[in-house]
């Protein structure tokens, strides 16, 4: 009976362990430059809509994979592997979105870009790396943006941990008061 306590807590341990590996999540920084386009190009004095500036994007990636094990997973409209694919960045969370996910020993990279092929992402979290961009045709609006990729906490597993330490704690603790008591 004494062990049943820390038997919960080490299958709460491994429960998020589990969902871990089978969903991610990060937050994308970039820098780069942009054009917003214009019918009359980028001439002197260089302050029209069509002149490169530089800019900033900020967003989040996060999808699920059909398991935690290594392997190519495809992102294809609705008939990809990848479920819950999402970036925010651009057009891209409403279009459809082609592309693939590579997944080795739970690091993950992929390219995906737009079904008319304007906007592209790159993403490695090997490097932690992030390449977007995006080319509406000429004259029209442009960019291209690189930077890094940070994770994001996932509550459920966190939760999870949190519970499962919380029940070890408990259970040394009724350990020390039954020892003390004795």
């Amino acid at each position: 009976m004494r062990q049943r306590p820390l038997l919960a807590a080490t299958v709460l341990l491994a429960l998020s362990a589990a969902a871990h590996a089978e969903h991610f999540e990060y937050r994308i920084s970039l820098s780069g430059t942009y054009s917003d386009g214009d019918t009359d190009g980028c001439t002197p004095p260089f302050d029209q809509p069509s002149c490169p500036r530089p800019g900033t994007l900020t967003g989040l990636l996060r999808f699920d994979t059909p398991s935690g094990g290594d392997g190519n997973y495809a992102i294809n409209g609705a008939f990809g592997d990848i479920t819950n694919f999402y970036v925010s960045l651009g057009g891209l969370p409403g279009d459809i979105l082609w592309g693939g996910v590579d997944l080795y020993s739970g690091v993950p990279s992929g390219v995906v870009q737009s079904l008319d092929q304007t906007e592209y992402f790159n993403f490695n979290w090997g490097d932690r790396s992030a390449v977007y961009s995006y080319d509406y045709g000429y004259h029209n609006p442009n960019g291209s943006f690189s930077g890094l990729l940070s994770a994001v906490p996932e509550p459920a597993p966190l939760a999870l941990m949190l519970a499962g330490l919380l029940g070890v704690a408990g259970f040394a603790r009724r350990q020390a008061s039954r020892s003390s008591a004795d």
